[in-house]
C-alpha cells in the first residue's frame, strides 16, 4: 500500500499525540533523508517506550528498562534493530549501518542510525521494518523517505514487512 506523505504524517501525529499509558495501537514511524553530501542515508526511528522495552525484554530474557545513556540498552538495541530493520539498494544485500543513538521524549524513544550507501544517485530503495510485528498483530510502521526533497511513505505490517521505493 502506497500512502501520501501527507495523510501518513497526520495519522501517525494522531496516533502519538495520546499518551500511551495502556495504549490500544501499535505503531513506528522511521524517517530516512538521504544525504549527498555523505552519501548516506540519517534513519530516526520514533517507537513507544513500553512496547521498546517489552520487545527488548522477550529478546533477552531479562526485564529491559530503557535508558539512554546505558551501554547495555545500546547493544540490546543495536542487536534487535540489526534484525528487523535492514536498507538495500539491491535485493537481499543489506547495506551495513551504523548506530548513533536514542533519546527519550515523553513517551517515545527516538533511535538514530546512519546507512553509508556510497552512490551519489539511488534508483531504489528496498526497506524492511519488522519492529515490534513478532510481538504485536497490529503492528504499523510507517516508513518516510526522503531523497531529493521528494518524500515516499509506506505502511509496513505483519506479513508485509519489505518495501520497494523507487525514485
Amino acid at each position: 500500500m502506497k500512502y501520501s506523505g501527507l495523510m501518513l504524517a497526520l495519522l501517525f501525529s494522531c496516533l502519538l499525540g495520546f499518551p500511551a499509558v495502556a495504549h490500544d495501537y501499535h505503531a513506528s514511524i522511521t524517517d530516512v533523508k538521504y544525504n549527498g553530501r555523505t552519501q548516506s542515508l540519517e534513519v530516526a526511528v520514533r517507537v513507544f517506550t513500553d512496547d521498546l522495552e517489552n520487545a527488548l525484554s522477550q529478546r533477552t530474557k531479562s526485564k529491559v528498562v530503557y535508558q539512554a545513556n546505558s551501554e547495555k540498552t545500546n547493544l540490546y538495541l543495536a542487536n534487535y534493530l540489526q534484525a528487523n530493520l535492514a536498507f538495500e539498494l539491491t535485493k537481499g544485500k543489506p547495506l551495513k549501518y551504523k548506530f548513533v543513538g536514542s533519546e527519550e521524549e515523553a513517551d517515545a524513544v527516538w533511535i538514530y542510525l546512519e546507512v553509508p550507501v556510497q552512490q551519489a544517485q539511488l534508483a531504489q530503495l528496498y526497506v524492511k521494518n519488522a519492529i515490534f510485528t513478532e510481538i504485536f498483530g497490529d503492528q504499523m510502521n510507517i516508513v518516510n523517505v526522503n531523497y531529493k526533497s521528494k518524500t515516499e511513505s509506506v505502511m509496513l505490517q505483519r506479513g508485509e514487512e519489505t518495501r520497494k521505493i523507487s525514485f
